[in-house]
């Protein structure tokens, strides 16, 4: 069931006349979880757990938590996680919290099903802020060509993920031992030349470690193509679920760059790779960098940006099976 279909039962659901009692519905039939509406009309979602689980009661923005006993009729007296949305601010975020465990809970044995909720909450808690604004087309394209790279030229691992700096003030986009990374995504201009546009001196500046690299990837809007970012967060995440440092640094980075699961615009986004490649940024490569002054910035320039075409740089290009360090 979609968030909008839990969104829309909830809306249906009158207000119970008494602080004792939940209006409430099934999602669907035996599926034990419910959607319910309180006498202060908070959104709940009861999921029926195991009898003598221990699940912590915690309340975290606009999220409360706890196991209880519920009175359902039909069912008896049943032991349910309860989910209490606090804020109406997050109905958002709660509708597609309650849409993924819905899908995720199919099947699982009622004594698990406590586990699937935490490990849940745990992925969603760095969005349960209400979103602010949308991420802008220019954003949501760096952060997935970051991504793509990750995911399809050195693998999602648990050193890769923390060599991504994720906008986290580090010099460049990627940084290991002996290289580093520096991710540039573009989309096919009508006059077919690819042009990246370098905010500052340092991005092309020389490697804090190891030997810098430009990777660059070209796409267009396509909407039968099936890359989006909301579809490359979850096969990285996927892919984390037995490394939870490294995907609790995953989720957090993503978050901070403005993604929110919930953003629908994301969803039809589509990409279709035109190109990609790995540049080495070395001997007369095109760029400038602090060191391109040697008399130092003139006074009054408070910033510099640039445009690299990129037709100029393929003596610099490499074939990704020269370079070990990336995946096949």
């Amino acid at each position: 069931m979609s968030a909008y279909k839990f969104q829309e039962m909830w809306l249906q659901l009158a207000t119970p006349e008494s602080g004792q009692h939940l209006e409430a519905s099934e999602a669907a039939s035996g599926s034990g979880i419910w959607i319910a509406r309180d006498y202060a009309n908070q959104c709940h979602l009861l999921i029926e757990v195991a009898g003598g689980i221990d699940v912590p009661q915690s309340t975290t923005k606009g999220l409360m938590v706890y196991v209880g006993r519920h009175s359902i009729p039909g069912r008896g007296e049943t032991y349910c996680i309860d989910l209490i949305c606090l804020e109406e601010a997050a109905l958002k975020v709660f509708f597609s919290v309650a849409a993924e465990l819905e899908d995720e809970l199919n099947n699982v044995p009622l004594e698990r099903k406590s586990n699937v909720v935490v490990d849940t909450l745990t992925r969603w808690r760095w969005f349960w802020d209400s979103p602010g604004q949308p991420l802008s087309h220019k954003d949501a394209l760096g952060l997935f060509a970051e991504l793509w790279f990750l995911d399809q030229w050195v693998g999602v691992d648990r050193d890769n993920v923390f060599a991504w700096g994720g906008g986290e003030g580090t010099r460049h986009d990627f940084q290991w031992a002996e290289y580093s990374v520096e991710v540039k995504a573009a989309t096919r201009p009508a006059s077919g030349a690819i042009v990246h546009v370098v905010q500052h001196l340092d991005q092309l500046g020389e490697a804090e470690t190891g030997q810098l690299y430009l990777f660059s990837l070209v796409v267009t809007r396509d909407r039968l193509a099936e890359n989006t970012l909301t579809s490359l967060v979850s096969r990285c995440s996927g892919q984390l679920r037995d490394v939870v440092d490294a995907r609790e640094y995953f989720l957090r980075m993503v978050s901070r760059r403005g993604y929110n699961p919930t953003d629908r615009s994301l969803e039809s986004a589509s990409y279709r790779i035109i190109d990609e490649g790995i540049y080495e940024v070395a001997g007369e490569f095109p760029r400038l960098t602090a060191e391109s002054f040697p008399l130092g910035i003139p006074t009054g320039v408070t910033d510099i940006s640039y445009k690299l075409d990129m037709a100029t740089c393929e003596s610099w290009r490499r074939d990704r099976r020269e370079l070990e360090w990336l995946t096949d």
